[in-house]
């Protein structure tokens, strides 16, 4: 593929501060820097860090300590940790989630069994957080044996209802600390009993309706959402990951309706910063088709709209880039094509005829374009029999490139055109489009797939998922009663 652009990325300036350090001058509310004192047994002059988790795919590396031959360490600074939950590395692979509440404590454990033999000092959070792991490992590992030996159910019931107990007791004696929303975020919503007998499939269809919907509706409820201390965990991106892959549809109005939704409830300025960046993010480089309103629709209402949380070159890139996707939505006419056929006549998008359009930006020179473009010709009895007219748009402005390009791959049954016009008076060659700006041409080929009246209805439509891509979008019309 012959990239000209990296796409638009919204992780652009200033975005980056969330994961950084929050600094205080009020002493009775913050003490400046950290001293973190540990003690992994069975560890010996190995290099360890201190990290925070920013989501779930990233995190955020503070500091760095070498242990001596007896496995001590000390992780210490003069600036401010940033709250939340931590990891300690001490091993490939093998590392320590930790509780950032107080910056000054100390704990020791070991290689062997490192939450169970783990003694902190001076961290409530993390005495609180330890014997919680370790208490529920202990009933799981009895639940799981009674299990495996298919013991009296209710001496499974007893069991679960013992857990139950145990974590109501924990969370009513902790609902103070950080650890306790922690805790609770890993939990899923319950959802109360459906009222109604099921007597038959009209019943079955309303109490799945129901759940989903309860379900749906509560499934932010165990996480603090204006609590900014949850950016530095792994939980908040999980569960916006999950509710908007599994929860809402891939259109761009169930997209759109939902995040203004959930942003309603988000106040806490950061929370909502990262809130905004992360659906923008999936839904900028989306590869369903049409969601990238939704990206649109962020980045006018709560990018631009909201300028305060954001600096003034995110907020100018970003409406720039909206400037280019606008006019290349789903449903929008395609911007006109104003181009020279091989034989020096011009040619338009309108004037080329069929039921459907493909419109196939490609680069003679794209190596990409040279392995597309045999898949896309094998296809032209398909084309005929659909009514599908192909308009291929070298962007490159080189004659004798563009005529070897189409005699090499034997596309003289299609619409061929290039953006170089003679001027009459001058005879100079004139270029009328920008590729990039006005089709978002970034990367080399694309295809937009246009109706009879040349309406966007398909866009960066994989060559070899063009029938398919046809035969869903004639399903879907038929659904809604479109002929």
């Amino acid at each position: 593929m012959k990239v000209f652009f990296l796409a638009f990325s919204i992780m652009l300036s200033g975005f980056g501060s969330i994961a950084q350090v929050k600094k205080t001058n009020n002493p009775a509310t913050s003490q400046a820097g950290f001293l973190i004192k540990g003690k992994i047994n069975g560890i010996s002059h190995v290099e360890l860090y201190l990290a925070h988790y920013f989501g779930s795919t990233q995190q955020v590396i503070k500091d760095t300590a070498r242990a001596d031959g007896q496995g001590n360490f000390v992780f210490q600074g003069k600036e401010d940790l940033p709250k939340g939950l931590y990891l300690i590395s001490f091993s490939k692979n093998k590392y320590l989630d930790v509780i950032i509440g107080n910056t000054n404590f100390s704990f020791e454990t070991d290689t062997l069994d490192p939450i169970n033999h783990m003694k902190f000092q001076n961290s409530s959070e993390n005495e609180a957080f330890f014997s919680f792991q370790k208490e529920m490992g202990k009933r799981y590992v009895d639940l799981r044996k009674l299990e495996l030996e298919r013991k009296d159910p209710s001496q499974i019931s007893n069991i679960r209802n013992e857990i139950t107990q145990y974590q109501q007791a924990w969370f009513e004696k902790n609902k103070q600390l950080f650890v306790s929303k922690l805790v609770r975020a890993t939990f899923e919503p319950e959802i109360p009993p459906f009222k109604k007998k099921i007597l038959n499939a009209k019943d079955s269809t309303a109490f799945y309706q129901y759940q989903f919907s309860y379900y749906k509706k509560h499934f932010f409820d165990n996480v603090d959402l204006n609590d900014d201390r949850f950016i530095r965990t792994p939980f908040l991106q999980k569960k916006l990951e999950k509710y908007f892959e599994d929860l809402v549809a891939q259109q761009p109005d169930s997209i759109i309706k939902d995040a203004d939704i959930l942003l309603t409830k988000i106040k806490n300025r950061d929370v909502r910063r990262y809130v905004i960046y992360k659906i923008s993010s999936t839904y900028e480089t989306s590869n369903i088709v049409g969601t990238d309103a939704a990206f649109a629709h962020m980045g006018e209402k709560y990018y631009v709209g909201e300028p305060a949380l954001w600096d003034t070159t995110t907020i100018r890139q970003m409406r720039d880039r909206i400037k280019v996707l606008k006019p290349l939505l789903i449903g929008k006419r395609i911007p006109e094509l104003f181009l020279t056929d091989t034989s020096g006549k011009r040619l338009t998008t309108a004037s080329i005829p069929g039921e459907y359009t493909l419109v196939y930006f490609y680069d003679p020179d794209c190596s990409h374009c040279k392995e597309e473009t045999p898949k896309l010709m094998a296809q032209a009895n398909y084309f005929k029999s659909k009514k599908i007219s192909v308009l291929a748009t070298s962007i490159a402005r080189n004659k004798e490139q563009w005529t070897s390009f189409i005699k090499e791959y034997k596309m003289e049954s299609i619409y061929n055109g290039i953006d170089i016009h003679p001027n009459a008076k001058t005879g100079k060659e004139e270029y009328y489009t920008d590729f990039l700006h006005t089709f978002d041409i970034y990367s080399t080929p694309i295809i937009y797939v246009l109706d009879k009246n040349k309406r966007i209805i398909g866009k960066k439509i994989p060559t070899d998922k063009i029938q398919d891509f046809i035969t869903f979008y004639e399903n879907r019309q038929k659904e809604l009663g479109i002929k």
